[in-house]
């Protein structure tokens, strides 16, 4: 179709019986070039295209997966296991052990529960003890402990068991932090924690668990604080868990949500008196 023979071709408003009626249809009618949208760095514009980011993020990861897999590989070394041995002797998938040691392209880097589990089972040194490199106090598995039945009173193991019954997504954990102390949970309780799937995002306000990542130290860490949106916060005048820190998606990812707890009652007999 020809533009020019047709001057409603764009502006199909334009009417002559207007003053701005043939100024306007020229307008419009008019050829005039269209430059390419400029796009700016992370925002989406003209055809949605974005320019991509820094490669210094995934470097980053790679150093934390690179010695994660050293670390790895000293553990199989000092108990004389196999990969598929190693993960169901530490109750995890077996693909989550082989999939950092042969998998080149593979960029995840392991989940502190996981290291926690082959810590626990094997009695060794985590990766960041391995590298022998200083934490930051802030963050770290000191806030928290997994439960192990076999090292506690009969009865609490049995209590304990009980209420895991059916819920093979829960996992119990020993708190040692006072970060959650406004909202009810204090050193010493065990927390029964619901991990979360990619598909589900807890809820504001929820006490979570939350998976920090410390690219410059090479260490995937361990917090527990309530999520305020978008940000995890301590609820408690506990100064290491004072500053927020913001749940990106990457550094900071919120792993499980708090769903009962249990105070032994020797502690609570301890509290009341």
């Amino acid at each position: 179709m020809d533009k020019a023979a047709n001057p409603c071709f764009i502006c199909i408003l334009a009417d002559r019986n207007l003053i701005c009626g043939i100024l306007a249809t020229e307008m419009f009618t008019e050829t005039h070039s269209l430059e390419a949208p400029h796009i700016a760095i992370g925002i989406h514009a003209g055809r949605r295209r974005t320019v991509a980011r820094s490669g210094g993020r995934t470097e980053a990861k790679r150093e934390v997966q690179t010695q994660q897999r050293k670390w790895l590989l000293e553990v199989l070394e000092k108990v004389k296991l196999k990969p598929s041995q190693l993960a169901i002797g530490a109750g995890v998938s077996d693909t989550t052990i082989t999939r950092i040691l042969n998998n080149e392209d593979y960029l995840g880097t392991l989940a502190p529960e996981t290291i926690e589990r082959i810590k626990g089972t094997y009695k060794v040194p985590g990766p960041e003890e391995f590298a022998n490199r200083s934490r930051s106090s802030v963050i770290g598995f000191s806030e928290a402990s997994r439960f192990d039945a076999g090292r506690e009173a009969a009865d609490l193991a049995v209590i304990v068991d009980a209420i895991l019954r059916g819920r093979s997504n829960m996992h119990v954990w020993r708190l040692k932090t006072m970060a959650l102390e406004g909202v009810g949970y204090l050193p010493g309780d065990l927390v029964f924690v619901e991990h979360l799937p990619d598909t589900i995002s807890a809820r504001p306000q929820d006490a979570v668990c939350a998976q920090v990542v410390d690219y410059q130290h090479g260490a995937a860490e361990t917090v527990w604080r309530v999520y305020d949106p978008p940000f995890l916060v301590g609820a408690a005048n506990d100064r290491t868990a004072y500053k927020p820190i913001l749940v990106d998606g990457d550094r900071v990812k919120i792993a499980g949500v708090i769903r009962e707890s249990y105070r032994p009652h020797s502690l609570s007999a301890t509290r009341g008196s």
